[in-house]
């Protein structure tokens, strides 16, 4: 969706929804509002459109907000889609920490809201993950491809010590309680492990753009890092278009790890099976046990909006995400 174009138009249908909501509703209007911070992400984009794409198959219309990373923004996406009369509302939220106010505002107008991803203490539903158990896992990876890529024997034993041992890099992001745990689960993990040299970047970064120029200058600084372990796959993939720039670097013996997964995040982690990415491995968020069975995500995320759509909450208000280590697919 273009973004612009939703907030210029947005307000006029709002309008129209207040003085004729069930009118609208009965026409198509929007029934669905999904607020995420930046559909530029990959995997908030994979997510937003194969969840629009399910609705559509059941004749419900569904309205993607993005918010451009502006909490500003997004409130006042929030308020747009309240005032349109939608019967549930998703939030992802760019700050889960002013949130609390609209959210009960909405469900005292009978909006249902779904908080994805965080935890913000008032919803009708939340779906996450346990968000250091994700900085761990990925610190697990980086190890065992360190054991893999630099032991010369194949065990922990094998390694190279002291100022020989592998460099590991870690860039955080710690601006939410969630970012904060991944990224001191990767922290910890590394630190407890205590086979390598850790350098923690004081920058932090959450987006491509930002993981190049923070690469860029620990590169300088470190130019004997063997691996990188970021917050997110978005800084990831930064570094990783840094770092395959970099003549003469030895790219079978260079890593980078991360969490959160889309099909292109997947395709660039498929090509380091033969060095043509840096990009090694990532945390996908599988979905959650519903019924027994696992749900992918997106067909999880789908089933929990339409029971909502119905005042029904069958799996109860907090259901959690099983997430899984995802690296190279075989060829």
């Amino acid at each position: 969706m273009n973004r612009r174009r939703f907030l210029t138009t947005s307000g006029a249908l709002a309008a129209s929804t207040l003085f004729h909501p069930m009118t609208a509703i009965a026409q198509g209007a929007v029934q669905v509002g999904f607020s995420v911070p930046d559909t530029t992400n990959p995997f908030l984009g994979w997510l937003t459109t194969s969840v629009k794409d399910l609705a559509a198959q059941k004749g419900i219309t569904l309205e993607i907000a993005d918010a451009g990373a502006s909490p500003v923004r997004q409130m006042e996406q929030i308020e747009n889609f309240i005032a349109m009369g939608v019967k549930v509302i998703d939030i992802m939220p760019v700050d889960p920490n002013n949130v609390q106010d609209i959210i009960a505002r909405a469900q005292a107008q009978g909006v249902k809201i779904l908080v994805q991803g965080t935890d913000t203490g008032v919803y009708d539903v939340m779906m996450n993950i346990d968000q250091r158990n994700c900085g761990v896992q990925i610190a697990e990876m980086a190890i065992a491809w360190m054991v893999k890529t630099f032991s010369t024997d194949g065990t922990e034993g094998g390694l190279p010590t002291g100022a020989d041992a592998p460099k590991i890099v870690v860039i955080p992001a710690t601006d939410t309680i969630d970012a904060k745990n991944r990224s001191q689960g990767m922290i910890d993990t590394i630190t407890a492990w205590g086979k390598g040299n850790l350098v923690l970047s004081a920058t932090e970064a959450r987006s491509t753009a930002a993981g190049t120029t923070v690469m860029e200058t620990l590169w300088l600084q470190n130019p004997d890092t063997d691996i990188v372990l970021t917050y997110n796959a978005d800084t990831a993939m930064g570094v990783n278009e840094y770092m395959m720039a970099q003549a003469g670097l030895d790219r079978p013996k260079f890593g980078v790890f991360s969490g959160d997964w889309s099909p292109p995040v997947q395709e660039t982690i498929d090509m380091s099976a033969k060095d043509e990415s840096l990009f090694r491995g990532t945390i996908q968020i599988v979905g959650p046990v519903l019924d027994g069975k696992q749900v992918d995500l997106p067909v999880a995320t789908w089933q929990v909006m339409e029971a909502l759509m119905k005042g029904e909450t069958p799996w109860g208000t907090w259901i959690k995400d099983t997430i899984a280590k995802a690296g190279p697919k075989a060829a």
